[in-house]
């Protein structure tokens, strides 16, 4: 294929893949929310207690 056919059309294609990626809605049937709305972000899962020592796991002072 020619290069003055090929770059055209590659630029075409380029163009029509980025105009659908703006129009198509995010997630798995999620609503496409206008560029006003913020992205809503999941709050943190907070970190377990770490476990109380005990008399076992403690190191002796005699050591």
């Amino acid at each position: 294929m020619r290069d003055r056919v090929f770059f055209p059309l590659a630029a075409l294609l380029a163009l029509a893949m980025i105009a659908l990626a703006v129009i198509w809605p995010r997630g798995m049937g999620a609503a496409y929310p206008s560029f006003a709305d913020p992205l809503t972000v999941p709050a943190p899962v907070p970190a377990p207690p770490p476990p109380a020592k005990t008399a076992a796991t403690a190191p002796s002072a005699a050591q």
